[in-house]
C-alpha cells in the first residue's frame, strides 16, 4: 500500500468508528428513553439482595448499552444518599457483565451465518429507521423505536466500513507484519487500558479489535489482551465523573475500578497455566465469536469470584478512600440532584422529583415552626426559620438551574410535560417559605409589644393549620405519587380554608366590638388567616401540575357486604 492509501485507509477507519460509536449512543439513548419508567421501578426496588442488584445493574446495562453510564449514575445515587455503597456494589457487578450484551451483538451478527449477510440486513435498519424517524415526527414513541432500530443498522454501518478498511490493512503483509511483532501480553493490556479511556466505550473497542481480528491484522490472542485491558479502561468516565463528589461518591467509582484491576489480576496469573486463547480457539470457531465469549466470561468469572467477598471489597475501598474533613459544612447543596446523573435523563427525573419534594418538606417544617411562634407569641424559632428560607430560596435557584440543563437532555413526552411544570412548582414551594416567614415574623412582634392571641383566635389558628396539615399530606401523595385523581377532595379542603378565613374575620370583627382584642393583634392576625389560605393556594397548584403529565389512576372499589 501508498502512503496515499494507508492515509485513506485509516480515514475510512475512523469514519467507521466514529459511526459505531453515535449508532451505540443513539440506540442506548433511544432504549433509555423508551425504558424509562421501567428503568426507574428497576432502581426504586434496589435493597441489600446482591443478586437483586446484580439483576438490576445487568438489566439496565442491557438497555443502556453503557456500563460507564450505570456507573455515573450510581455514584450521583451514592453521592445523594440514596444509595449504600455496598448497594452500589452489587449494581456495578451486574453492569460489567451487562455490557457485553453489545460485544455479543455484534459478534453473531456480524459477518453473518453461513450464506446469510446478517451484517447488509442490520445495516439496512439504519435506513428503516431514519424513515420512522423523519415520518412519524408526531408520535414520540414510534420515533424512539426508529431511532433504536436507526442506531441499530449504523452500529452494523461502523462494523462494515471498519471492516472493509482493516480488510485493506490486512491484505498487506508489512502491516500485518508490523502487528504480529506486539505480542508482550503486558503492552497489549496497556493498549486495551488507553485506548478504551480514550474512546471511553470498551464496547466500542470490542467492535474495533473484532475487525481487525476477522480480517487476520492481529491473532486471538493478542485481541485477548486488549479486550481484558479495556474493562480496566472504561472506568475512566465513573473517575472523572466522580471528582468534586463526596466521599462515597468517589468510593463508588474505585469499587468500579477495582473489580476490573482484580479481575484482570486474576486472569493474567491464572491464564500462565490455563492458557484461556487455546481454549477459546477450540470452544469457538470465529475470531469475532471468541471475542465476544470471552468479554463475557471474564465478566461473568469475576463477579463470581468476588461475590462472596464483597464486604471485604467495601471494606477495602473504605481503606483508600477515607473519609475527609468537610470544610464547607455549612453550606448548601442538593440532596438528590447532580450533574452526573443527567446521563440518565429518566432517573434524573425521577431524582428531581425527590428534590422537590424533600423543597416542599422543608417549606412545611417552617410553617408549622412559624405557626407554633405566632400563636406562641414567641421568636425563638425564628433564626431556624430563616435559615431554612435562604435554604429554600438555594433550592429554587439550583433546582431551576437544573431543570435548564435537564431540559436540554432526551427525555419522553411524558417527563418534558413534568419538567415543564416543574418551574412553577418549585416557586409554589419557595412561596410558601415566604409566607411561612411573614407569620414568624408575627410571632416576633407579639412578643416584642408584649402581646398575644386571644384563646379563641389561638384555638381557630388550631383548626386552620389542622386543615392545612390534610392538604400537605395529600398533595405530597397526588404530587409523589402522580395521581391527579385525588385532587377533587383537595379541593374540598381548600375551600374549608377559604370559609375558616372568612369566619376568622367575622369573629375578629366579635371580639373587637366586644373589647377582647385589640386592633393591632387583630391586624396581625387577618394577616395570619390570609397568608394561610394563600399558602392553600399554592398547595392545590402543586397538586394541579400533576394533570398536564399523570393520568387518573382507579381507585379501589369499596367491596360489597
Amino acid at each position: 500500500m501508498s502512503g496515499l492509501e494507508i492515509f485513506y485507509t485509516i480515514l475510512s477507519a475512523i469514519a467507521g468508528l466514529g459511526v459505531f460509536i453515535f449508532g451505540m449512543k443513539l440506540m442506548g439513548d433511544s432504549l433509555e428513553s423508551v425504558s424509562g419508567n421501567r428503568i426507574k421501578g428497576m432502581f426504586s426496588k434496589i435493597d441489600n439482595n446482591p443478586f437483586l442488584g446484580i439483576g438490576i445493574g445487568l438489566g439496565t446495562t442491557a438497555v443502556i448499552q453503557s456500563s460507564s453510564a450505570v456507573t455515573v449514575m450510581l455514584v450521583g445515587f451514592v453521592n445523594a444518599g440514596l444509595m449504600t455503597l455496598t448497594q452500589a456494589t452489587s449494581v456495578i457487578y451486574g453492569t460489567n457483565i451487562g455490557t457485553t450484551v453489545t460485544a455479543q451483538l455484534v459478534a453473531w451478527g456480524y459477518g453473518g451465518i453461513a450464506s446469510l449477510d446478517l451484517t447488509a440486513i442490520f445495516a439496512a435498519c439504519a435506513g428503516v429507521g431514519a424513515f420512522m424517524i423523519l415520518f412519524t415526527q408526531k408520535h414520540d414513541v414510534v420515533k424512539k423505536i426508529g431511532a433504536i432500530i436507526c442506531g441499530l443498522g449504523m452500529i452494523f454501518v461502523g462494523l462494515s466500513v471498519m471492516g472493509d478498511s482493516m480488510g485493506k490493512f490486512g491484505e498487506s503483509p508489512a502491516i500485518v507484519s508490523a502487528f504480529s511483532k506486539v505480542n508482550n501480553p503486558a503492552l497489549l493490556l496497556l493498549l486495551g487500558i488507553v485506548f478504551t479511556a480514550i474512546i471511553q466505550s470498551s464496547s466500542a473497542m470490542s467492535g474495533l479489535v473484532i475487525t481487525m481480528s476477522a480480517a487476520g491484522i492481529i491473532s486471538f490472542p493478542q485481541a485477548m489482551y486488549i479486550i481484558i485491558g479495556s474493562n480496566i479502561g472504561t472506568c475512566i468516565t465513573a473517575l472523572l465523573c466522580a471528582i468534586g463528589t463526596g466521599t462515597n461518591a468517589k468510593r463508588t467509582a474505585m469499587v468500579h475500578l477495582l473489580f476490573n484491576v482484580i479481575g484482570v489480576i486474576i486472569f493474567m496469573l491464572t491464564d500462565l497455566f490455563a492458557h484461556y486463547d487455546r481454549l477459546l480457539m477450540r470452544w469457538f470457531s470465529t475470531p469475532q465469536v471468541q471475542i465476544a465469549m470471552l468479554h463475557t466470561l471474564f465478566n461473568v468469572a469475576t463477579v463470581i469470584i468476588l461475590l462472596p467477598f464483597t464486604k471485604l471489597l467495601v471494606k477495602f475501598t473504605v481503606l483508600i478512600v477515607p473519609e475527609r474533613a468537610k470544610p464547607n459544612i455549612g453550606e448548601f447543596r442538593l440532596k438528590y440532584l447532580s450533574d452526573q446523573i443527567l446521563t440518565a435523563p429518566p432517573i434524573a427525573v425521577a431524582n428531581l422529583k425527590l428534590e422537590i419534594l424533600n423543597m416542599f418538606e422543608i417549606a412545611k417544617n417552617n410553617l408549622d415552626t412559624a405557626l407554633a411562634a405566632a400563636v406562641n407569641a414567641d421568636a425563638g424559632g425564628i433564626a431556624a426559620i430563616e435559615r431554612n428560607e435562604k435554604l429554600l430560596n438555594y433550592l429554587n435557584r439550583e433546582i431551576t438551574k437544573f431543570l435548564v440543563k435537564l431540559s436540554g437532555t432526551d427525555i419522553s413526552a411524558q417527563d418534558a410535560n413534568m419538567v415543564a411544570t416543574a418551574y412553577h412548582t418549585v416557586s409554589d414551594i419557595e412561596r410558601i417559605g415566604d409566607y411561612a416567614e411573614n407569620i414568624a415574623e408575627y410571632g416576633a412582634k407579639l412578643k416584642e409589644d408584649n402581646m398575644k392571641f386571644s384563646e379563641e383566635s389561638v384555638k381557630e389558628i388550631a383548626e386552620l393549620n389542622a386543615t392545612l396539615d390534610k392538604m400537605y399530606e395529600l398533595t405530597r401523595r397526588i404530587y409523589k405519587e402522580d395521581d391527579p385523581g385525588l385532587i377533587p377532595e383537595l379541593y374540598e379542603y381548600e375551600q374549608t380554608t377559604d370559609n375558616l378565613k372568612a369566619l376568622m374575620g367575622e369573629k375578629h370583627i366579635e371580639r373587637l366590638s366586644q373589647g377582647t382584642c385589640n386592633a393591632e393583634t387583630g391586624a396581625l392576625y387577618l394577616s395570619l388567616a390570609s397568608d394561610c389560605e394563600r399558602i392553600a393556594d399554592h398547595f392545590t397548584n402543586i397538586a394541579n401540575a400533576t394533570k398536564s403529565y399523570a393520568t387518573v389512576k382507579p381507585q379501589p372499589q369499596e367491596q360489597k357486604k
